[in-house]
């Protein structure tokens, strides 16, 4: 019997939990069903920019492209935690955590999408900045690091487009002007230290899946 490769487990595992956040959950949350979407889109350019190793080939730099604009929805699903929030967890009279199972299957639901979007979306950061170091400076190989910290740093960028702009990678694609100068508007000291801290928040969780990765074999 043929073994399913990563790619399709990763596959599998995302259709079933789109499938599922779009036809259980309700307002306000909804909203988990299309960020988790957009979330996987990443995973996927990934997988498909592996298929081009060859730096001359324009479908290499294409995927490469749709990644860099769509990868920020992996990190970012990971901010939707804040919507929490919402379902007023605690009680009113001492303050402790209500038992509502509602409220606990928001939160699980929640933690799976923000933790798969966030881990795999990592594995696809070291995969792409590793294929791009290959493919364009072969002789230079710490040059990955620096392509990990600049995708970290332009992922934060976009998060934070996303989360106090609202506006998603799409628009880029369909209105690139009107976009880039809602981007040149954005820099001010407050979205300096919030870039900083998620750039900083990647960065770590980059750092341990490379010690996981690295852990001995008993």
């Amino acid at each position: 019997m043929q073994r399913i490769s990563f790619q399709w487990k990763v596959r599998i595992l995302f259709l079933a939990l789109i499938a599922y956040l779009w036809l259980m959950v309700r307002p306000p949350y909804n909203f988990m069903a299309f960020n988790t979407f957009l979330g996987y889109l990443p995973i996927e350019f990934g997988f498909q920019m592996r298929r081009f190793n060859d730096r001359r080939a324009l479908a290499f730099w294409v995927t490469l492209v749709l990644w860099i604009i769509f990868y920020p929805n992996a990190p970012y699903v990971s901010t939707d935690l804040f919507h929490l929030s919402w379902l007023r967890p605690h009680t009113s009279i001492n303050g402790i955590l209500k038992s509502d199972p509602h409220i606990w299957l928001i939160f699980v639901l929640m933690v799976v999408c923000a933790f798969s979007c966030l881990t795999l979306g990592t594995i696809s950061l070291q995969n792409t900045a590793a294929q791009l170091t290959r493919l364009t400076s072969p002789h230079h190989p710490r040059l990955q690091a620096w392509w990990v910290f600049f995708f970290c740093f332009t992922s934060s960028v976009g998060i934070y487009i996303g989360r106090f702009l609202r506006l998603h990678s799409l628009y880029l694609l369909f209105t690139p002007s009107w976009f880039i100068r809602q981007l040149l508007g954005i820099w001010s000291k407050p979205m300096l230290e919030f870039t900083t801290m998620l750039t900083v928040m990647q960065i770590i969780i980059y750092g341990l899946l490379r010690l996981v990765q690295h852990l001995p074999q008993k």
